[in-house]
């Protein structure tokens, strides 16, 4: 008996034409692949330029009420060119002992330039000795609420005394 196989023109071609398809294959998914990987770090970019150039504020005071015990009187000023939407507060006792509440301050909060906004919010209902407030922005870039967590400023000292009463 004889056995035949293919000729070696057609291994030729067909091994080609493989790799042709494959190539092709590889291309368009690694086309898709770039261009969302430029998007994405082209997106981390300008959230973190922006809040390293545009988000710049001042924890002016910060004091605890003595009527109500646990609610804070924070007075935080806008110097940047950006519109602060809200904070996150975070109230120390110590440092393994932290609290953090979301808190927009006058509703709406704090617009650019160096407008100063004073508000109230609700740390430890039970009143204890918190020694540190850090604030820490939330701002709208592309209509998503980024948090700033490279931004903190914060009142107090976690080896001081605990924040005074107003």
């Amino acid at each position: 008996m004889k056995k035949r196989g293919i000729s070696p023109l057609i291994a030729t071609v067909l091994i080609l034409g493989f790799t042709v398809a494959l190539a092709a294959i590889i291309m368009t998914w690694g086309t898709g692949f770039t261009k969302r990987m430029q998007e994405q770090t082209e997106e981390t970019a300008n959230v973190q330029i922006t809040c390293a150039t545009d988000v710049v504020f001042d924890v002016k005071s910060a004091c605890e009420d003595p009527v109500t015990g646990g609610t804070y009187k924070l007075t935080i000023a806008n110097n940047g060119n950006k519109k602060i939407d809200k904070f996150q507060i975070r109230f120390y006792k110590a440092a393994d002992d932290v609290k953090t509440v979301e808190y927009t301050f006058g509703g709406n909060g704090i617009e650019a330039f160096g407008i100063e906004s004073e508000s109230k919010t609700s740390g430890y209902l039970v009143a204890d000795e918190v020694k540190q407030i850090e604030a820490i922005p939330v701002i709208t870039v592309s209509n998503k609420l980024i948090t700033c967590a490279s931004n903190i400023d914060s009142f107090g000292n976690l080896e001081g005394s605990a924040i005074d009463n107003c």
